[in-house]
Formats: structure tokens, C-alpha cells, sequence
């Protein structure tokens, strides 16, 4: 027997089972990194939207604060700002600061009687309320900002020992 006869007449063909492998781990291969892509921008964008989250859960904070502060007579006037800290024990990179200022606070209308027969012990008021946060990593500033505007009120506010505000324009 000669020698073609024995490879079945496929010299021509040789290597070919080896590129064509090497071509399929290639595409393999970019679409790996393409899922792997797409994997970290999804985690990414998904811890955008926790500090977004919290951001804004810490301007309602200063709403939150500046109400109680309001209704115990303490303070009628905005607090300014306030440092709110993440758990302690959130990894660095999750951790963080926010500046919550709370920068508007004034009387939508008049206090009025909250029932008939409580006034003039008790009364209800309405307030309007902005509080902004921002977020601060390291040294980063302003890395994700919230700001909640408010028109809320407050019962039962105590009379006695009134503490006016200002009206809204």
C-alpha cells in the first residue's frame, strides 16, 4: 500500500481540526469577555443606585429632623447641615458620608385649630421643607447628590410657646 492510500488521501487537510478549534476558543473567548463586561457595569450601576438610594434617604432625614425639631419647639429655623456616617461596617469602598443641609423651612399658611375643642391648646401647621445630601468617599465629594422638597405638617403642635416662622413667598 502507498502511502496515500493509508491517510485516505487527506494530506491536503491537515491541521485543519486545529484551526478550526482555535477559531471557536477565539470567539469563545470574546464572547466571555463580553459577559464579563457586561456583568461589571450591571454591579456597577447597581451601586450607583444604593447611594443614590441612601442619598435620598438622608435628605429625608433632614426633613425628618427639622419636623421633630419643629414639633418639640426646639428649633424653628433651618438646623443648616448635619453629617450623617455609613455602618462602620460596610467595606470602604461602600461606606460613606453624607452632607444633609436642610435649606428652606418656612409656614405655607397660618396655624389653625387642629379640632374644635382642643383650640387653643393644640393646632396643626404646615411647613415647606428642602433638604439636600451629597455623598462623600474618601476625599471625593458630591460623588451622588438627593435633594427632597416638602410641603408637610405638624400635629399636634403644642400653642403654648408659639415659635413663628416665616411664610413662603
Amino acid at each position: 500500500m502507498n502511502e496515500r492510500e493509508l491517510t485516505g488521501g487527506r494530506n491536503d487537510e491537515r491541521g485543519s481540526a486545529l484551526i478550526l478549534a482555535l477559531m471557536v476558543a477565539l470567539v469563545l473567548a470574546f464572547l466571555g469577555m463580553g459577559l464579563l463586561l457586561q456583568t461589571s457595569l450591571g454591579l456597577q450601576t447597581s451601586g450607583a443606585d444604593r447611594w443614590v438610594t441612601k442619598s435620598m434617604r438622608a435628605a429625608e432625614a433632614g426633613v425628618m429632623l427639622q419636623l421633630e425639631m419643629v414639633q418639640l419647639e426646639q428649633l424653628a429655623t433651618p438646623p443648616g447641615g448635619f453629617l450623617l456616617t455609613d455602618d462602620p461596617a460596610l467595606p470602604s469602598l461602600l461606606r460613606g458620608q453624607y452632607q444633609v443641609n436642610v435649606s428652606a423651612l418656612c409656614e405655607v399658611e397660618p396655624a389653625s385649630p387642629a379640632l374644635g375643642w382642643e383650640w387653643p391648646r393644640f393646632g396643626r401647621r404646615y411647613f415647606h421643607v428642602r433638604s439636600d445630601a451629597s455623598r462623600t468617599v474618601g476625599h471625593l465629594v458630591g460623588q451622588t447628590q438627593a435633594a427632597v422638597e416638602a410641603d408637610i405638617s405638624v400635629w399636634p403642635f403644642e400653642m403654648i410657646g408659639f415659635t413663628p416662622v416665616a411664610m413662603c413667598n
